[in-house]
């Protein structure tokens, strides 16, 4: 006599239950493997961000180094020695004729003129002491912009004029600024050196950054090449997980050319 059964077993509803966990536990992995690969492709776009920033920001106003509105006219003239009270700035202080000043390994004074009523400094500024003379051409503005150019403790990329300081970027680790300094009159770069004397004539300026990004752990950022090739040695023991980038470029300082 057949007797027909009703509902689950014991032993089937535990194999149902088995196999349900597995495929619990597969999707959350899937998951979790997805979230992990997102946040890392978005720490690798937020670094390239930031290089591609930084180096349009630093050779655009490293560009603009040394610009005088009247060519003829003496660098000794166009830009007269200046005290901290005199730039406005701390701890920029410029010879006669002196546009670039390096402050320490992550940090440069510059100064130039507005070219035009247009022209702002790093924050945004102008200045409305110039209003009239630059709406002459070539004469001479009353005040030239002086800015300075810095790196802090907090990996920011910082600016300073004289109406205060303001965060470009954030995410930079270390930077480093090197000066290509050349004889008098003369185009060609003798040596870089992160110290120039104050006597050296300033004739291009190298810079490289180390660019990082926050990422979770369970990535290999922690084993980052760009951070062994930045400081010459191997990671320390427990390692901040972050990704690292390292960008380079060079300005010449065209406006000081003789």
């Amino acid at each position: 006599m057949r007797t027909m059964q009703r509902g689950l077993s014991l032993v089937e509803l535990l194999v149902a239950l088995a196999i349900g966990s597995f495929l619990m536990l597969t999707s959350a992995q899937v998951v979790i493997d997805n979230k992990l690969s997102y946040l890392f492709q978005r720490a690798q776009a937020d670094n390239q961000n930031n290089a591609r920033f930084t180096m349009q920001w630093l050779d655009r106003q490293l560009a603009r180094t040394g610009f005088k509105r009247r060519p003829e006219q003496a660098m000794e003239a166009a830009f007269p020695a200046l005290d901290e009270a005199g730039s406005g700035v701390p701890g920029c202080v410029f010879a006669a004729g002196q546009v670039v000043v390096s402050v320490n390994a992550k940090t440069l004074c510059i100064r130039y003129q507005p070219s035009d009523r247009q022209e702002l400094d790093c924050l945004g500024n102008s200045r409305p002491a110039n209003t009239a003379s630059l709406a002459i051409p070539y004469a001479e503005p009353v005040e030239a912009y002086v800015e300075k150019l810095s790196i802090n403790a907090t990996q920011q990329l910082m600016c300073t004029s004289k109406d205060g300081t303001a965060t470009l970027i954030e995410g930079i680790t270390d930077a480093r600024f090197d000066y290509g300094v050349a004889a008098a009159g003369a185009l060609d770069v003798l040596a870089y050196t992160a110290t120039p004397a104050p006597g050296d004539l300033v004739r291009s300026i190298r810079y490289a950054a180390l660019i990082s990004a926050a990422v979770p752990g369970g990535t290999a950022a922690s084993n980052a090449l760009a951070w062994r090739y930045w400081y010459e040695k191997d990671f320390p023991a427990a390692p901040t997980l972050r990704l690292y980038q390292v960008v380079k470029g060079t300005a010449t300082l065209r406006n000081v050319l003789p």
